[in-house]
């Protein structure tokens, strides 16, 4: 389930990128304070939980939906300027936030999609 920090419909897009922790708990604290220096944190999730390799260490595979300060909503005139709506000049992580709430779907779900990954 997604914890949004702000409403997700107010953007025509949102960007996903997966984060991997050995804790369970989502370091908003931690992430939220360095996104106000470069973006927008707009919601987050626990995926699932992995073993590692390690007896007893478990990976917990985190999402979280944010925007850059050039983005298209943050601003209009940004690199990704166009008309509102999903679609157009947008980044490759991006997601339709409508899809996200609507039907809990990744976003986008077509093939070749990437994604960028955290590592902490």
């Amino acid at each position: 389930m997604i914890t949004w920090l702000d409403n997700p419909l107010n953007y025509s897009y949102v960007r996903k990128t997966l984060y991997i922790s050995l804790s369970s708990r989502f370091p908003v604290k931690t992430i939220g304070n360095k996104f106000q220096q470069f973006g927008k944190l707009i919601g987050y999730e626990l995926v699932e939980r992995r073993d590692s390799n390690t007896k007893g260490v478990y990976l917990y595979h985190h999402q979280f939906y944010w925007l850059k300060e050039y983005d298209r909503d943050l601003s209009p005139d940004g690199v990704y300027k166009g008309p509102r709506g999903f679609g157009g000049r947008m980044p490759t992580e991006a997601v339709n936030p409508v899809r996200l709430v609507e039907r809990g779907q990744d976003g986008r779900g077509e093939e070749g999609e990437r994604e960028v990954i955290v590592y902490c």
